[in-house]
């Protein structure tokens, strides 16, 4: 393993720490385990050499006359062997593996107390990167709470101007804080990924010092070991084939697996310390509250409602006269480069023409192009789908043509969640409670085959449409009254109306519970009156999903 690879894989071992200490520690308990191993085989041979003692002098007392002098010369001979072999072992090898465990335990001690510190600092750094990250997003929370209040306020009849005023105020001053917040979000997230290199190199560099203390540990054991096995084969030709069995394996023995074997033990971590990338807060409720303060939302809306008749009038020509199921290539360009309300609608009504006859459309990828280039587009596709629904008495006309819709609706909701569009998924789900395929002679609903999805049924998406309903309703024309008091009492039967629309589309993918919840608190907010408000809250209570 070339030092390339090593230092690719060293990141790996970020966030394992503990397991890298506790290597640190075995590799250190290992040498420790070795010197006790020389030491306990110095004492043997020792008393050895003083056992082989007591026998000369017991052969040399003996009567025994025959080869007595050269037994105990043997005898003598061995005896000084087995002391200059313990006196190797005491003094040589034992003292140079206690440097080597001594300078290793400092360098191990040091290493474990900076890791340990680093491992703290990461938490402390993690720490402050979800405190941060907290502060800001319920800040941008507070910012979507403040933005319906100046909307609500803003338009609703029986709210003063100077309450309006000090409202948008408020709203100005939260947002001057959340701006403050995601700064100081950024400037955390810079900080971490900072800190993230600087760990990410200091545990590097630790690893290289633990390769070096392994490599010091092996080279140690190969030298002492080499020492004992010549000084032995010198002592007894008995034990001369053992001795080079052991050589033949020291010799054979390669340091680099060994040091490979020793940074490969470890398996990939699960997960490990990464590098964040910054992204400002967002939601359905955040998009919303920025198109009504733009009047984005309200240009949509009359854009719709001025091209209602020519929708209709382009559905006469392209699906009731001409059943148009496909575009040339020449002809779609021509419409896009059109860059009209007219031309993008034709389009699409081509489209949901021909998914609802169970067709294939040849110019998929421009379409899906199309829808995600703006709200706009997203909305036509969604009038485009009503209307052909509309004309069909919302029966699709074979099983077929609905795996086909379903395919496109989960496209389009898929599209909606990534750029955070309310609008086309509120109007997707409502018509989709209403188009069927008949299934042994019973209604079988679209709803119910993207009702599992969860970004409908979560508080974002929720509080959204409730937002978008209460809007029109506060912004719709009340025409024909000239009295303040019957502006606001019509104003009032708006919200409701628009309220209990919304409210028993989203029951059909939400618990009672949560839409009871939404609906009594914007009753409230809006101040209707308290027997329309139990009656609906009633109504809610008693809804049977489909």
């Amino acid at each position: 393993m070339n030092q390339t690879q090593k230092l690719a894989y060293y990141p790996n071992l970020l966030g394992q720490s503990e397991r890298i200490i506790q290597q640190n520690i075995e590799s250190k308990r290992g040498l420790e385990e070795y010197l006790a191993i020389l030491q306990e085989r110095a004492n043997i041979e020792d008393q050895y050499a003083k056992a082989l003692h007591k026998l000369s002098q017991q052969i040399d007392r003996s009567s025994i006359t025959y080869l007595r002098e050269q037994l105990v010369n043997q005898l003598r001979q061995k005896i000084e062997r087995l002391e200059n072999f313990v006196d190797l072992i005491r003094s040589e090898i034992v003292e140079q593996v206690k440097e080597i465990l001594q300078d290793q335990n400092q360098v191990s001690r040091r290493i474990i107390d900076e890791m340990k510190g680093l491992e703290w600092d990461l938490q402390d750094k993690q720490d402050d990167l979800m405190g941060g990250k907290l502060d800001y997003k319920l800040q941008a929370r507070d910012l979507e709470q403040s933005g319906i209040s100046d909307m609500i306020y803003q338009y609703s009849l029986d709210i003063s101007e100077d309450k309006a005023i000090k409202q948008v105020s408020k709203t100005q001053q939260i947002q001057s804080e959340c701006i403050k917040l995601e700064r100081e979000f950024e400037i955390i997230v810079l900080s971490y990924n900072e800190f993230i290199d600087v760990y990410k190199t200091k545990m590097e560099n630790y690893l290289s010092q633990m390769e070096e203390q392994e490599q010091q540990k092996l080279l140690v054991q190969k030298d002492t070991l080499m020492k004992l096995f010549l000084f032995e084969s010198s002592i007894s030709k008995q034990s001369l084939q053992d001795t080079e069995k052991l050589n033949d394996q020291i010799r054979k023995t390669n340091l680099q697996d060994v040091i490979e074997n020793f940074i490969m033990k470890y398996q990939r971590p699960q997960e490990a310390p990464r590098q964040l990338e910054f992204k400002p807060y967002s939601s359905f409720l955040t998009k919303t509250i920025e198109s009504m303060r733009s009047q984005e939302y309200q240009k949509l809306k009359d854009i719709i409602k001025a091209h209602n008749d020519t929708f209709y009038n382009i559905y006469d020509d392209c699906v009731k006269t001409n059943n148009l199921q496909t575009i040339e290539e020449q002809e779609l360009t021509h419409l896009i480069n059109r860059n009209s309300v007219q031309a993008i609608y034709k389009i699409m009504q081509i489209h949901i023409n021909c998914v609802w006859n169970a067709n294939e459309i040849q110019n998929n990828e421009t379409i899906v192009g199309l829808l995600r280039q703006s709200t706009l587009n997203r909305l036509l596709w969604c009038q485009a789908l009503e209307i052909q629904a509309n004309k069909s008495n919302y029966k699709v006309p074979s099983n077929d043509s609905y795996e086909q819709l379903i395919k496109w609706s989960q496209k389009m909701i898929n599209l909606c969640l990534e750029f955070w569009d309310a609008s086309p998924l509120r109007k997707l789900i409502t018509v989709s409670s209403m188009i069927h395929v008949s299934v042994q002679n019973k209604k079988h609903f679209l709803m119910y085959n993207i009702k599992e999805n969860k970004v409908l049924q979560t508080a974002d998406f929720i509080e959204a449409s409730i937002v978008q309903a209460v809007y029109d309703a506060l912004v719709e024309e009340i025409k024909e009254v000239t009295t303040l008091e019957e502006r606001i009492r019509r104003q009032k039967i708006n919200i409701l109306t628009q309220l209990s629309k919304i409210c028993f589309t989203l029951l059909q993918f939400n618990p009672i519970s949560v839409i009871k919840m939404y609906a009594e608190n914007y009753l409230k907010q809006l101040s209707v009156a308290h027997d329309a408000t139990d009656n609906l809250l009633f109504q809610i209570e008693s809804f049977e999903q489909f």
